[in-house]
Parts: structure tokens; sequence; C-alpha cells
């Protein structure tokens, strides 16, 4: 316990409300999978216990760290705190517009609060870049540059990626549509990772540790949207199916067609919301449109891994019939056995997504 406290955290006030954020985390958490409701109401308790995430950012910078990243294990550093503390605000301010204004902001979406949304979604990406700009690197990032374990299979590597970067759509889209409680158990995986960026700079955990909770973090907003989904209440449910359609189009837009990602959200999220209204007259949608969405998009996630096993069977076969030419040429294709291989942990990177993308 003695290596988590600094001399810097001037009475342990960081800590404190670190601590405080997690025990908000865990009520937040239980009310969303367990009963199903939305806990965020207009008042005194909802405006303190948001306070304590906003300033845990806030006295974050107390602590120096080091300009330059380290490459060879995730600790944190200046521009990863940064973009901490900009993602985490987005999902805080969406949480507190869909507190007391829930009828605009997220039950019933008006153009107004529309252009809302696409300002609150810019000026965090926005701000984003001009932090890399000002004190990161435009060409190794914040997220795609985290040193990933020698010993990770390629395939899962490039399956991670790809979870990793729609689980940042979901996380946008959720910030602008969602409810409050889904807008805000969102901000777990941004502060988690400072936190276990910090175990990992003090010793006390390892770096395959720091992946296994953080990736963590992120899957278990699947099952809150899901909870939320069928929590019984009609606008909890639309919010939910608003976020999946507006993340399906910018996933779409941003990975499958490259737009840049200014345009792509700003028609995501007008074009992803009306298609929700359109798809959302239709009876049982949830079942019909929702699940098969999700399910879909999952295939797709794991499609890299099976794809990477087909070439190697593709590779074994040629090998037993004789065909070196063709084993050759597989190799050159394999990400795994390819020249691209890396040489050693600082050339590998973990599968986070890139500010650009989200």
């Amino acid at each position: 316990m003695a290596k988590l406290l600094s001399h810097h955290d001037r009475y342990h006030s960081h800590a404190i409300l670190g601590l405080l954020a997690l025990l908000h985390f865990a009520y937040r958490f239980y009310t969303v999978l367990i009963e199903q409701r939305e806990s965020f109401s207009p008042g005194f308790w909802s405006a303190a216990t948001l306070l304590v995430h906003v300033f845990l950012h806030v006295l974050s910078f107390q602590f120096e760290l080091p300009r330059n990243r380290i490459w060879t294990k995730p600790m944190i550093w200046r521009e990863f705190r940064v973009h901490n503390a900009i993602f985490a605000y987005r999902h805080l301010v969406g949480t507190a517009l869909g507190i007391w204004a829930p009828e605009w902001w997220w039950q019933q979406p008006t153009l107004s609060s529309l252009l809302a949304k696409v300002v609150l979604v810019l000026v965090a990406c926005k701000a984003a870049d001009v932090t890399t700009e000002m004190i990161g690197s435009t060409e190794m990032r914040t997220t795609n540059a985290m040193p990933y374990p020698k010993s990770t299979p390629r395939p899962v590597e490039e399956m991670a990626k790809t979870f990793y970067a729609k689980s940042q759509f979901a996380a946008t889209s959720i910030a602008a549509f969602g409810t409050p409680s889904l807008s805000f158990c969102s901000v777990l995986a941004i502060e988690l990772a400072s936190l276990l960026m910090t175990l990992v700079r003090k010793g006390l955990i390892e770096a395959r540790t720091y992946h296994i909770v953080y990736a963590t973090s992120l899957f278990v907003m699947f099952p809150c949207i899901v909870a939320t989904l069928h929590s019984g209440d009609a606008a909890m449910e639309m919010a939910a199916f608003r976020g999946l359609m507006v993340c399906a189009v910018a996933v779409d837009l941003r990975l499958k067609h490259r737009i840049d990602k200014y345009v792509a959200w700003g028609l995501s999220i007008v074009g992803g919301h009306f298609l929700a209204e359109i798809l959302g007259m239709v009876g049982c949608y949830k079942l019909l449109i929702a699940w098969p969405g999700m399910a879909w998009s999952a295939a797709g996630t794991v499609q890299c891994l099976l794809t990477d096993v087909q070439k190697k069977d593709d590779i074994a076969d040629c090998n037993k019939r004789g065909g070196q030419d063709a084993s050759n040429d597989g190799t050159r294709d394999s990400p795994v056995q390819g020249d691209e291989e890396p040489a050693d942990d600082a050339k590998r990177s973990f599968p986070y997504v890139t500010p650009s993308l989200g």
C-alpha cells in the first residue's frame, strides 16, 4: 500500500478521490447490470459524485511524468494523461447533460441536441489532436504503440486491435446517445488505464496484467448495453439502440471507408440517429436488428483470427504436397511468420486504437 502513495500527493487527496471513484463505479455498475435502472437524477448527490471524477483528473496533473513514453512497458506519460482527461470529460459532460436535460439530450433528441452531440464529440477529437501536436508524436500515437507482450500470437493481436477499435467507437457513441449511467460507466476503462499504468510504473503489476484488466474494463460495457437494451424502460432501451446504430455507422465509415474522422462522426451522429428512429418502429427491433447487428460485429472481430488459422492450414497443405513456391508465398503473406515480424518487444505494439480513429 505504501508504494501506491506518493509524497507528491498532498494530503493524499488524489488517492482518496481514486478510492471514492472506484466505489462510485461499483455502485453505478450494480444499478445498471443488476437492477437495470437509471440511478442518476438531478440533485446534489449526482453533482457531487461526478465532481469526484472531475477533480481526480485535475489533481493528476500535480505529478511529474516523463515527456517521452517508455516503449518497453505500458507506463503513463504526459500525452496519455491529457488524452485521458479529455475523453473522460467528454463522457462526464454527456452524463451531466443526460441528468439535467434528459428529454432534450437522450430521451427525445432534437436537432439542437444532435448539433450539441456533434460539437461534444468533435471538440474532444480536436483537443486530442492538438495535444498530440504539442506534446506527443503524430507517428507513434498514444494508443497504437503500447508495449505488447512478445509471446502474444500475431492473430490474437490483430483480433484485439479490432476489438479495441470498436470499443472506442462504442464508447464515443454512448457518450453522445447513451443514458447517463451508460455514458458514465464508460469512464471506468479511461480512468482505470491511468491507474494500471501507474501500478506498472511502480512495479506492482506486469504488463500482461495491465492488458487483461484493461480489456475486461472495456468488455464489461457490452453487458451494460444489453442490460439497458432489455431494461423494460422504453426510453432507456431506445437510447441504447441509438448508440448501437451510431456506432455501426461510424465503424463502417471510419474503419471500412477511411473517411475523415470529423466528417465520419458528423455523419454518424445525425445519420445513425435517424436510422435508429426508423428501425425502432419495426416490431421486436431488439431481436430482429440489435442482436443480429451485435452478433455480426462480434463475428467480424474474430474473423482475422480465423483467417490467419486458415492461412496456416493452407501453408501446411502446400508443404505436404511439396508446394515449396506456394509455401514461400504464403509465408510472406502471413502476419505471424512474414518479413514484418519485429525483432523485439519495442517493435510490438499493444492493440489500442489511435485518437484519430475515434
